[in-house]
């Protein structure tokens, strides 16, 4: 960089250094202002320090629409939250008291309107258990709200469930109690006939019943995720089961890989069959598989009617 200074011309390099200088005057100047110049204190300052207390005291004093919850704490140095009132326990209905009366028995205003924005969207208390599900609401605190909760008959579960089954009924007038399917035949046109039962839920009992091979009773739609116990309770008596339509796993010739796929087995039991059958080359019954520490007499039990043991010729 030296060397290309040398080649600025003169104008250039007067430039140069007077810009340097200036700079260099400027920074010494700015170290030495404060021992020259004596700067104003504000602790001798009477008349400054009058007016902030002065403005201090207003702050205290004007009323503030934070006030009630964020007043001015000289203590704490700042703001501060102010406890909510004592609450007031009463008997009350989640479904139609108002704000106001939620904040009473000791709800924050928050909470409160989130109980609003619950109703408003259609959201119905039809226990008072349900209460305890609005986002902020403590178990203490519940269990305290808990005894003066009472639900109107109008918002109760069985007129709830009466209500939409009426609703139901206008909707899809098509559909009949009367109908009995064989759950292992049914496809999704004949499901969508019960109450209860849509397109999804069709589809997800087709799509369990082939996981499994077959229902052997129809209490397994209950293993379906998320599938309604009250749908379940309304369609158990539409339905019937021919177990003859199970897909069998004949576990004399199945490797550990196919039989992992079935609801009822995972890797673990699997291999363990598999090696318990290489091991015997043939297994007979499923009293032969109670041998093994993988399953529980329960798990062989739900098992056992998905297990072909027929023999298999084998040409040595």
């Amino acid at each position: 960089m030296f060397k290309e200074f040398l080649y600025f011309s003169k104008g250039q390099k007067i430039g140069l250094i007077v810009l340097a200088v200036i700079i260099v005057l400027l920074i010494t100047a700015n170290q030495l202002v404060p021992f020259f110049v004596k700067q104003p204190s504000i602790e001798n300052d009477k008349d400054f320090i009058a007016k902030y207390e002065e403005f201090k005291n207003s702050l205290k004093d004007k009323p503030s629409r934070y006030q009630k919850y964020s007043p001015f704490d000289e203590r704490g140095g700042g703001y501060n939250y102010q406890k909510l009132p004592e609450p007031i326990y009463f008997a009350f209905d989640p479904n139609t008291l108002d704000s106001v009366g939620f904040v009473k028995l000791g709800l924050k205003p928050f909470m409160a309107k989130n109980i609003i924005n619950y109703r408003t969207k259609g959201g119905k208390f039809k226990t008072a258990d349900d209460f305890s599900k609005i986002y902020g609401i403590s178990p203490e605190q519940f269990a305290k709200l808990k005894p003066f909760i009472t639900i109107s008959s109008e918002f109760s579960a069985e007129n709830f469930e009466r209500k939409t089954a009426e609703t139901f009924e206008r909707k899809y007038p098509e559909k009949s109690d009367t109908i009995r399917l064989e759950l292992n035949a049914a496809d999704t046109t004949d499901l969508q006939k019960l109450r209860g039962i849509g397109s999804g839920w069709a589809k997800a009992i087709v799509a369990y019943r082939q996981k499994l091979g077959g229902f052997v009773s129809v209490n397994q739609l209950l293993e379906i995720k998320n599938f309604p116990a009250e749908t379940f309770d309304r369609i158990e008596k539409n339905l019937f089961v021919d177990v003859s339509k199970i897909r069998k796993i004949e576990i004399n010739r199945a490797n550990a890989e196919f039989m992992r796929n079935h609801p009822y087995l995972d890797f673990y039991k699997a291999k363990a069959v598999y090696e318990l059958r290489l091991n015997r080359r043939t297994l007979k019954n499923i009293d032969e598989l109670k041998t093994l520490s993988e399953f529980t007499p329960e798990e062989l039990q739900k098992i056992a009617p998905y297990f072909d043991f027929k023999e298999i010729k084998r040409n040595y």
